[in-house]
């Protein structure tokens, strides 16, 4: 058998990632007593994954070996042929570059990196240091 395509594999470890989130939150429901103590919110991964987000690395490890997804949201400050630059929630300015081949979308719908404007709020998913493969954004 060969090799998953690139996308597939991406998506079998985000799907990884948003169990593993799940099953935290069950087992923080389990616990009374944390879940009282408010030491975390009910659903861990709308809290980890929502609007606060300021940045992430999550690592993975599937039959391809350990992968390290980064994750950066912010609005858009600058757009250059190639890649985005963000002012996350935190104040830090950080430059994306952006694969020719990434899945661009605006408020859901598939669209291509043109249509990207200053001033929208981004979330860029990319794998390590490579070129983002993924940049989901909302209108101003």
């Amino acid at each position: 058998m060969g090799k998953s395509p690139p996308r597939s594999r991406r998506s079998k470890a985000l799907w990884a990632v948003a169990a593993l989130l799940a099953v935290n939150a069950v087992l923080l429901a389990a616990q009374p007593g944390l879940a009282r103590s408010h030491v975390l919110p009910g659903s861990l991964a709308s809290y980890l994954f929502g609007p606060k987000l300021v940045r992430a690395e999550v690592l993975v490890k599937d039959d391809g070996g350990l992968r390290d997804y980064r994750i950066d949201r912010g609005v858009i400050r600058d757009k250059a042929p190639g890649s985005l630059t963000l002012r996350e929630r935190d104040a830090t300015v950080v430059t994306i570059p952006i694969a020719p081949t990434a899945s661009i979308s605006i408020g859901g719908r598939t669209t291509s990196f043109s249509a990207l404007r200053r001033g929208m709020t981004a979330t860029i998913i990319r794998d390590g240091d490579a070129a983002a493969s993924e940049v989901r954004a909302a209108g101003r």
